[in-house]
């Protein structure tokens, strides 16, 4: 681009298109890795908000209870280690112990003790837990899941071109990988 090429108003309305204005302008390097980062958060942001809003309104839930629940309900019997689910959610175990604490005031899931290793939490989603999370999900799925007008099968390539960049930056269970591990994790998921 030209050095002394005017903002257009489209440029000026897109925040990732303003930074590739000007780094344009002013860099020599590749914009695009900066940009492509950028791009990714500022989506998460907005599509955050839009299921926060609706969570927190319509059913009393944070995301990451929402994303709790879900995960217990997804599991072949409901039930897994509290550590597992850290894990399952990118939060630390302080942040799911916590969460726990609430969802179980509110009935929606129970925490037991592993039945052969005292040291690790069970969690269990109850029946009113599957009520409310299929609501939840019900809800949210009008709301495009915070992706408005991202048909099945652009969500599908999504995924697909997400995919090997989250293995790359590590997103990977390497629980499962440790054969103690899987027959522990194994009675709880």
């Amino acid at each position: 681009m030209a050095a002394d090429a005017p903002l257009s108003d489209e440029q000026k309305q897109d925040p990732v298109e303003w930074v590739k204005f000007y780094w344009e302008q002013t860099c020599k390097d590749d914009p695009y890795p900066f940009l492509a980062m950028s791009s990714i958060l500022r989506l998460h942001e907005v599509m955050t908000s839009i299921m926060e809003t609706e969570l927190k309104e319509s059913f009393k839930l944070t995301l990451t209870d929402y994303l709790m629940l879900k995960t217990l309900e997804l599991s072949d019997t409901g039930t897994r280690l509290l550590s597992r689910v850290a894990w399952n959610l990118l939060v630390h175990a302080t942040t799911v112990t916590i969460i726990t604490d609430r969802l179980e005031k509110r009935g929606l899931l129970a925490r037991e003790a592993h039945p052969r290793d005292r040291r690790a939490i069970m969690v269990t989603i109850t029946v009113e837990g599957r009520k409310l999370v299929a609501a939840a999900t019900k809800a949210l799925a009008k709301l495009d899941y915070g992706l408005p007008g991202l048909s099945a099968a652009k969500a599908r390539k999504l995924v697909e071109f997400i995919a090997p960049l989250r293995r790359d930056a590590g997103d990977q269970d390497r629980v499962h990988g440790r054969a103690s591990d899987v027959s522990r994790d194994s009675a709880a998921t």
